[in-house]
């Protein structure tokens, strides 16, 4: 049996049930903790074992089922997640006041520029210095925060899940998965220097790291471009 692969499938079905589990506690800081529980410890397996692009499918599986499972949680169980989803009401207010006026960052792109240089910034020491375990607890928080806001999009269009899909801006699901890249990448050196073993990849960084600046101009180029179009398709599917 392959064990690699047995973690692998594995994978989904554990992170909707850390995931749930999580959600269950009411903690803010304990569901993003629960939700990367499954995930992290495969990616240092992976990344020890010199499976780079092993530990960056991981990490994109896990994302691409948390994602979902998480606006299932908040869709069916409202008051729990504003209480649990840490930042979820201050989110999805933010992003309901540009649906209505087209008035926010969403729409400037000077704003949402600075804004997402500060997150790279932090995402990138976070990284470096955790071996990326503090930088995927602060993306699991904006991912569940972003989730949140789809399921508040989802009950205003009455159950919709045209308006759920669309609430997954394109600029955000590229940004997502640029980040998640970002954290396999950079938690490889503190990961060498701990661990002593050479079989965790100490070049070939290069072109995943072209790969994540590709991602992040393509996030900010759609955005810019995306952002004024695709709020009025929302607004009329919100009502």
């Amino acid at each position: 049996m392959n064990i690699g692969r047995l973690h692998t499938a594995w994978l989904v079905p554990s992170t909707m049930v850390a995931a749930a589990a999580g959600f269950a506690t009411g903690n803010m800081l304990l569901f993003p903790l629960f939700c990367m529980a499954p995930a992290y410890p495969l990616m240092i397996r992976r990344l020890l074992a010199g499976q780079r692009g092993r530990a960056v499918c991981t990490m994109l599986v896990w994302a691409a089922t948390l994602a979902p499972t998480s606006v299932m949680l908040s869709f069916w169980a409202p008051e729990q997640a504003a209480a649990t989803v840490l930042r979820g009401e201050v989110y999805a207010d933010e992003m309901f006041h540009w649906l209505r006026t087209g008035e926010g960052r969403e729409s400037r792109p000077a704003e949402f520029l600075v804004e997402h240089a500060v997150h790279l910034v932090l995402f990138t020491v976070l990284s470096l210095a955790t071996a990326s375990l503090a930088s995927i607890y602060f993306g699991t928080v904006l991912l569940n925060y972003m989730a949140y806001y789809v399921a508040r999009v989802i009950q205003a269009a009455d159950g919709d899940l045209l308006a759920g899909v669309m609430a997954w801006h394109p600029w955000s699901l590229v940004r997502v998965a640029s980040f998640v890249v970002l954290g396999v990448v950079l938690a490889e050196p503190l990961l060498r220097r701990i661990s002593g073993s050479n079989r965790v990849p100490g070049t070939g960084r290069g072109r995943w790291l072209f790969l994540v600046l590709a991602g992040l101009v393509l996030d900010a180029v759609v955005k810019a471009m995306l952002a004024p179009s695709w709020r009025q398709w929302l607004v009329r599917l919100t009502g």
